[in-house]
């Protein structure tokens, strides 16, 4: 921490006389942006002023800008010509006229242009000029423009006295640039960690640009690529919103609608590449719009996670927030109140101001390591007991805390929740919502109102929930606690976490054998009722109808008789098969025992409908079976019964449909009768 004031102080130290350093005596001096007839010759003359239209210009698109500077001096003077607000360039031309408007001198520069710098990391040429009023015409030419490269006149004396603290401002950001992304880099080798790969990568764009941008590259190493001052940002903005969704451990499955909308943001910065291949005087805008994207989500993101109780999301979301403001307001100034300060140091300052407080975030963990270490120095042998013993229990031993603003945290949890949840003792202590994180989201608010219906009333904590494990997949875990109330007004419970999964797997199968057929694995004739009982209740609410179809199948004692009940039971596997692709998924066939079978068919339109699947059973059942190679044919007799139309009760309807199967059986099989007889049989 003391690290990150003394930078931030050293960083104050060149800002306070940058911003508040005023000329020693200022120059007479205006400008304006202005609009060359198209038939103009400036290489001997300055067009009269008449001809010359003021205009409005925005840094967006770049293109060809002309700036009109008027000086008047009454004593011989030296000067600096420079540019105010932006020093983003890759081509300009001074040239300086007399009173008399006849060309004096000529000067030239640019990133890209064969030039010697005068002055380090920046564009300043230095000018003679005796007494009188004099006209400057500049033209300047970029694919972009960061703002307004704006002609500027200084005092010389009083330039050189003030530039130097620009020029250190630079070097000392491009060198904690250089020795936080090193140490990332380094840290990410390690550690092997992603998340300090994905910042250092971040500080690696903003070190190409910020170095581009502010000529230092230009100078030092003759790099005069312009593009050098957006791609990196382009990169780096998409590698930021993944650093976000690591340090801040969001992912699909634990916060999906945060992870969704980075998956969004990332997916929307990176169409700004093929875009900006495509349109490249347009790049530094798609990085400006980037930033905005970033900075909005990372605050997005600080505030949500913060409110889960994040301590790191807490950290960052500092930074963040010292970070966006500056940052969004250098994307979009035009120009600077101090014209030797740029527009290019306020967006270095924005960043520098990030990667400096999020140094806290590396402190604050590197400081619990160390507290964790000497208080376990100071106990080991006590630490050691407990967690050797707590090792053996069949579950997680644990405490857990709620504060009386709401937030909880978890002191203590045995080596077993690494096998329950996946997650260490230690991480469960840092951070309690690595440990929400993992509760199954249908079951996440039933979890939380127990705990607060425990803390209310100081009852046992009692609770099955399911978890969702990265390697292990879902599982049902089983809590115990019992609370107690300590004088500053935390509650604290003591408890026991089991894995109840074997137990629920085994309910459930028996719960299954208890409502279906053993044999054909099709409903059995209590959960049966059951549904007739809620179809019904559903007919009545919504004025529906639904049928009820009793089937027998014709002889088949016979069959039984001839070739063995082992065959049979096979017979009934493949009729119960064939009834039910017949069906739709909310239908329901169920064996009513032996050789009877009954059909539910919710939400019909009318008797055509349900006769229509009655015919379809009893046509796929007449089709000759493969019973072990051996061909059989049977039959059936379908009864058939609607509400409302032939009864209104679940009795009355089984009574309809099991009479008109009746019927059937008696009118030689094979067929469908309808409990009223009202419409076709076959």
């Amino acid at each position: 921490m003391s690290f990150v004031v003394g930078l931030c102080l050293s960083l104050l130290t060149l800002w306070t006389p940058l911003a508040a350093a005023e000329p020693r005596s200022p120059l007479q001096q205006t400008g304006r942006w202005v609009d060359l007839p198209p038939d103009s010759d400036v290489s001997q003359a300055a067009p009269p002023r008449h001809q010359l239209n003021t205009v409005s210009v925005q840094p967006a698109g770049g293109g060809v800008l002309w700036y009109e500077l008027e000086v008047t001096l009454d004593e011989p003077a030296e000067l600096v010509l420079d540019f105010a607000s932006s020093s983003t360039l890759n081509e300009f031309v001074h040239r300086i006229y007399d009173g008399d408007n006849r060309l004096l001198l000529t000067l030239s520069g640019g990133l890209q242009q064969d030039q010697d710098y005068q002055y380090f990391l920046r564009h300043g040429r230095s000018l003679n000029l005796p007494a009188g009023e004099y006209r400057i015409l500049t033209r300047m030419e970029s694919p972009f423009y960061l703002a307004l490269p704006e002609p500027h006149l200084f005092d010389r004396q009083d330039y050189e006295r003030r530039i130097p603290l620009t020029q250190s401002l630079t070097l000392v950001g491009l060198g904690i640039f250089f020795a936080l992304m090193f140490y990332y880099a380094v840290m990410a080798v390690w550690r092997q960690s992603r998340t300090d790969l994905l910042y250092a990568l971040f500080i690696l764009g903003n070190l190409l640009y910020n170095g581009a941008a502010l000529l230092v590259y230009s100078q030092l190493f003759g790099w005069t690529w312009f593009y050098l001052i957006s791609t990196p940002i382009l990169f780096s903005n998409v590698v930021y919103i993944g650093f976000v969704m690591r340090l801040l451990r969001i992912n699909r499955d634990t916060h999906p609608a945060l992870f969704w909308l980075g998956m969004t943001a990332i997916g929307v910065l990176v169409s700004f590449w093929p875009l900006a291949l495509f349109a490249p005087n347009w790049s530094l805008e798609f990085c400006r719009v980037g930033v905005a994207i970033f900075a909005l989500y990372g605050l997005t993101c600080g505030v949500a996670r913060s409110l889960q109780g994040s301590k790191v999301a807490r950290l960052y979301l500092f930074a963040n927030a010292a970070f966006a403001v500056p940052a969004l307001l250098a994307i979009s100034m035009k120009s600077t109140s101090n014209p030797i300060f740029l527009v290019e140091h306020l967006g270095m300052v924005a960043v520098l101001i990030e990667v400096l407080l999020l140094a806290q975030v590396v402190s604050y963990q590197i400081g619990q390591v160390y507290k964790a270490r000497a208080e376990g120095e100071a106990s080991l042998e006590r630490i050691q007991l407990l967690d050797n013993l707590t090792a053996q229990a069949p579950g997680v031993i644990y405490q857990f805390e709620m504060a009386p603003d709401g937030r909880f945290r978890m002191p203590f949890s045995s080596r077993r929740i690494e096998e329950y949840l996946e997650i260490t003792p230690t991480e469960a202590s840092e951070d309690i919502q690595a440990v929400f994180d993992r509760v199954h989201p249908e079951d996440y608010n039933d979890l939380f109102a127990s705990i607060i219906q425990s803390a209310r009333h100081l009852t046992t904590w009692h609770i099955e929930f399911r978890v969702v494990l990265p390697v292990q997949g879902m599982h049902w875990l089983e809590g115990h606690a019992q609370p107690e109330r300590l004088e500053d007004g935390t509650t604290r419970w003591y408890g026991f976490i089991s894995d109840v999964t074997e137990r629920k797997q085994i309910e459930e199968h028996m719960r299954h054998m208890a409502q279906h057929d053993p044999l054909t694995n099709l409903p059995n004739r209590a959960l049966f009722a059951d549904r007739l009982e809620q179809a019904l209740r559903s007919a009545q609410r919504h004025r529906t109808q639904l049928a009820l179809m009793f089937i027998d199948l014709d002889d088949f004692k016979v069959v039984n008789d001839h070739y063995g009940h082992e065959l049979g039971d096979e017979l009934l596997k493949q009729v119960s098969q064939a009834m039910t692709v017949n069906l739709r998924a909310a239908d329901t066939v169920a064996r009513m025992g032996g050789d009877e079978f009954v059909v539910l068919l919710d939400d019909i339109t009318g008797p055509e409908e349900a006769h229509t699947v009655a015919e379809k059973i009893r046509h796929a059942c007449a089709q000759p079976f493969q019973v072990r190679q051996i061909p059989m044919h049977i039959s059936t007799s379908i009864g058939l019964a609607l509400y409302p139309h032939d009864a209104l009760t679940d009795a009355d309807l089984i009574r309809a449909a099991d009479q008109a199967m009746y019927q059937a059986k008696e009118a030689g099989g094979n067929q469908i009768r309808a409990g009223s007889g009202n419409y076709p049989n076959t």
